[in-house]
Formats: structure tokens, C-alpha cells, sequence
């Protein structure tokens, strides 16, 4: 590498007081050291802004916006509005999160190394008695180029190996030219991961666990909303939009992400006691009867979601109880 390219670091922050210094340390302690790091607070009613300040104060290669509060995606745009001209890559880090040291330096040799856009790792989804799951069981890393962009869309669409999350990657900010994200939107990173995926020439999807995402230990009950449901089907079909013209031979393989979907929001219910939510799980419980050979006749489709629809359409107790026991062999094994 002849020259050190400047990494710029967005980090959202609204009302995070707790964590954010874990999160502020992991970042200014990278073993990369040619980092910009915008610190965007998000309308703070705590002492998060106070913070953020305090963190520009003591290193000069932090930026700090304060704005109205406008939501996650608000946030990010703001930071990317900013970015240096001169930056070359750009990563978002959720200010209750952490990373590892050697994070950015390792994403960033892994983009030279192949001569990709985008560099990923491995999440590893932290519990508070001090648990935790990692997602993507690789053993090594797999570069993804034009001529095989197509499977790396199968693995998005089917939630293999690459996922939507838009912090567990490094990009090249030129990925971002004339695009942000969607604003009043939940699932905001579901409407951009795939458009940057597909703006991409090379990918490499790394094996290493990096990125510590926080999680509270009863996220199996976490809120249900309507609105997180419709905007997540929308997110569907703003992707299935983009496909059409880019891919249309994988328009049919999405199927499999908006039954995913479909169980990701009927495994929130089935843990609400809400009698308005338990109607609803009702409802798409009697839908996806009606769509489950069509399910069950899916290839992409591995044979352990086939038959946790399967349960969960005909028996959400049972359902519930193997969730639990599943919940607890993937935190004590870490899988």
C-alpha cells in the first residue's frame, strides 16, 4: 500500500449515555490509524452529546454534528453529506456497539487484497449475561466478483452469508455517489444494502468476527409494530423492483426473503401477549397455510426453515418452546 487511504467512520447517536464510550474507545483505538470519525447526535436528551464533545475535545480526527432528531437513516445521511472529499472508504457503527481493534485495518487489507469495493465480517450479537451468537459460519474468505454477482444475490436474498446489516461492511465511498438512505423508514438498511451490492464490482465476505452488535436478553420479545411489518414488506418489494431490472432470472428466488420475513415477524408474535397482536399472528399464520407447499417446494429454502414453518403454522406452543431451546444452545455454543 503506498499511501494510507482516509477511512471515514459515521456514528448515529441518540441516547446511548451507557455505552457510547465503549463504543467511541473501540473506534479511536483502531490499529488504522488515518480515520475521520463523525459523530452525528441525533437530538440526545441525555448526556450522549455532552459526550460526543468531550471525545472531539481530546482527538482531532473526530467530527461532532448535532441536529433535530430525525431517526437512524436521518443520522447516517447527515454523516455522509459531510464526509471528507478526500476519503476513500466509509463504515457506519451504531454507537451501543463495539468493534475489535484490528477491525478496519483488516477490512481495508482485504479490499487491496482482492481489489474489491466492499469488505465484510462476521457480526457476533453480544447478550447482556454476557452471551452471544456470531453469525456467518465461514472458514475462510470468499471474494465475490461481476461474474459471480449472481450467487452472492442468492445468498443475500436467502440470508446466508451476506446480510443486510450496513455495519459489518467497509465500503468504497464511491458507492454512495447520489444515494442515501431511506428516511422514516424501519429496516432503512434493507432499501440501500442491495443497491450498493449491486453497485459493486467485487465483494469480499470475510470470516473473521469483528463487530459486536448489542443485544438485550429478552430480544425474543422485542416490540412488534405494524409499521416495522408493513415497512419491512416494503423494503421487499422496493428490492424485488431493483431486481426485476438488474436480475430478473432472481426475482422468483426472492420468494424465500419475503416468507423469511413472514417468520421473522410471526416469531415476534407468537411471543406477544397483545390480544390485537395475537389476531395478527393469527391471520399470517392462516396466509402462510395457505402458501406452505409453495414454501415447502422452495430449494432455497434450507430443510430447518421449511420445517420451522411447518411448526409454527400448526403448533406456535411447540413453536415457542423449541425457539427458547434453540435461543439457548446458540448462545451457550455461540452458533
Amino acid at each position: 500500500m503506498n499511501k494510507e487511504p482516509l477511512i471515514n467512520i459515521i456514528v448515529p447517536v441518540y441516547n446511548t449515555e451507557k455505552y457510547i464510550r465503549k463504543c467511541l474507545d473501540s473506534i479511536i483505538n483502531q490499529t488504522y490509524r488515518n480515520l475521520e470519525i463523525i459523530l452525528v447526535d441525533d437530538g440526545s436528551t441525555d448526556s450522549s452529546g455532552d459526550i460526543c464533545d468531550e471525545y472531539a475535545h481530546k482527538d482531532s480526527r473526530i467530527k461532532v454534528i448535532h441536529k433535530d432528531n430525525g431517526g437512524l437513516s436521518s443520522a447516517r445521511n447527515a454523516g455522509l453529506d459531510v464526509c471528507t472529499s478526500g476519503g476513500e472508504f466509509v463504515a457506519f457503527v451504531d454507537s451501543d456497539d463495539w468493534l475489535e481493534l484490528n477491525m478496519y485495518e483488516t477490512l481495508l487489507e482485504q479490499i487491496y487484497l482482492y481489489n474489491a469495493d466492499i469488505a465484510t465480517c462476521k457480526i457476533s450479537i453480544e447478550y447482556s449475561d454476557n452471551s452471544r451468537i456470531v453469525h456467518k459460519k465461514l472458514k475462510s474468505n470468499i471474494c465475490f466478483s461481476v461474474q459471480d454477482k449472481e450467487v452472492l444475490i442468492k445468498n443475500f436474498l436467502n440470508r446466508k452469508i451476506y446480510y443486510s446489516s450496513a455495519n459489518d461492511k467497509l465500503y468504497n465511498i464511491k458507492l454512495f455517489s447520489e444515494i442515501r438512505f431511506s428516511v422514516n423508514q424501519f429496516y432503512e438498511d434493507n432499501y440501500l444494502v442491495l443497491e450498493i451490492l449491486l453497485r459493486a464490482k467485487k465483494i469480499v465476505v470475510g470470516c473473521d468476527s469483528f463487530y459486536h452488535y448489542r443485544q438485550n436478553n429478552n430480544s425474543i420479545t422485542r416490540n412488534f409494530s405494524k409499521k416495522k411489518f408493513r415497512d419491512a414488506l416494503k423494503a421487499i418489494k422496493h428490492n424485488l423492483n431493483l431486481l426485476k431490472h438488474t436480475h430478473p432470472l432472481l426475482v422468483k428466488e426472492a420468494s424465500a426473503l419475503r416468507y423469511l420475513t413472514y417468520l421473522s415477524f410471526l416469531d415476534l408474535l407468537v411471543f406477544s401477549q397483545q390480544s390485537d397482536h395475537i389476531r395478527l399472528r393469527d391471520k399470517i399464520r392462516m396466509t402462510m397455510k395457505g402458501h406452505l407447499k409453495h414454501i415447502t417446494d422452495l430449494y432455497n429454502l434450507s430443510l430447518k426453515e421449511k420445517i420451522a414453518f411447518i411448526i409454527i403454522v400448526y403448533n406456535t406452543d411447540l413453536y415457542k418452546a423449541l425457539r427458547k431451546m434453540q435461543i439457548r444452545v446458540m448462545k451457550r455454543t455461540g452458533y
